[in-house]
């Protein structure tokens, strides 16, 4: 009996640590959704993750935006960074006459205030 009960015991606490495991990639992959940063002044906003993609707008000041996730596109360099990486989000504009938000744009990784390209907060789209 007492075998039993020892052996049912590990079972339960090895079935416990993988809950918390997989409770705790849950959480993570939850936490990446989304990031609120900022935008550089002058950055192209586009429709797609390219310098050949259509230009939605260009931001005329350090714009907030909200972005969702990121996807390795065209490589740009410039001032002496570059990368290859591209986020999609939403930005807004308020110092633009009139204001104005910008929907499901893309924004070169070098605009976009988030430390690394890629965001290590971030999934890819």
């Amino acid at each position: 009996m007492a075998k039993r009960s020892t052996r049912l015991a590990a079972t339960g606490l090895a079935l416990g640590a993988a809950l918390s495991l997989l409770g705790t990639a849950g959480s993570a992959e939850a936490a990446a959704q989304s990031v609120n940063t900022t935008i550089q002044a002058g950055s192209n906003l586009r429709a797609d993750a390219t310098t050949n993609s259509r230009l939605v707008g260009t931001t005329t000041s350090t714009s907030k935006a909200l972005i969702r996730c990121y996807v390795r596109g065209q490589y740009v360099e410039a001032g002496g960074y570059g990368t290859d990486v591209w986020y999609v989000g939403y930005v807004d504009d308020y110092a633009a006459t009139p204001p104005h938000s910008y929907y499901n744009v893309w924004v070169w990784g070098g605009n976009v205030n988030v430390g690394a390209d890629p965001s290590p907060e971030l999934s890819p789209c």
